[in-house]
């Protein structure tokens, strides 16, 4: 029988002691993810995340999950949402999280469309917070969203969501749709003819 060490076996090792001793599991586990192995590099961040075998640390968490996740693990996509979500090691992030839930709804994960739907709203809230706070005067975009409306109709329509952001491969378009469904690129604003303006994220406003 071949004792040779691979990524796969030292794997099912670590998995084997998950519940019985997290301590050899994390050590099985950093052989397999040092390895390449991407299932273990999943596991080996979610114990990092939750502390177990190991002192909690949420960025060395971040690293190992958001490397699974853009090798397509579909837990680990759905993990990093939650880690977008709530801010746990990575900065907050809503747009990114509900990006992620969208993707592992897309993948079938359990439950991914439900959290998607939460953190959307979410955003919609923050959204009507953000434009009320903000002079109507200038219709401004950055990479996500809608950072500023121009005339009350635009904002009406901001606020119902039939005038929106997409980060296309040019940058960041406003879109609207039209009677078709069709979507549809707006560099003016179609109520007072004012230019759209890209701006950055989180750009102050007096």
């Amino acid at each position: 029988m071949s004792n040779e060490i691979t990524p796969e076996s030292e794997y099912w090792k670590g998995v084997e002691y998950l519940r019985t001793d997290p301590e050899k599991a994390v050590k099985f586990l950093t052989n397999a993810s040092d390895l390449g192995h991407i299932p273990a590099m999943r596991d080996l961040g979610l114990m990092y995340l939750q502390g177990n075998g190991v002192n909690k640390d949420e960025k060395k968490a971040y690293s190992y999950i958001s490397i699974a996740s853009k090798e397509m693990d579909p837990e680990a996509i759905y993990i990093l949402a939650t880690m977008y979500e709530k801010g746990m090691g990575v900065e907050k992030d809503l747009y990114e999280s509900l990006k992620l839930f969208a993707f592992s709804a897309n993948m079938n994960h359990i439950g991914a469309d439900m959290d998607a739907d939460r953190v959307e709203a979410q955003i919609s809230l923050e959204r009507k917070e953000k434009l009320r706070s903000r002079p109507i005067l200038n219709l401004e975009i950055s990479d996500v969203d809608v950072e500023a409306a121009c005339c009350k109709e635009m904002y009406d329509n901001v606020l119902a969501g039939t005038v929106y952001v997409v980060d296309t491969y040019q940058g960041p378009e406003l879109i609207t749709e039209d009677e078709k469904g069709f979507e549809q690129i707006l560099d003016k604003c179609p109520f007072c003819n004012k230019n759209v303006r890209k701006i950055p994220r989180n750009s102050k406003y007096n």
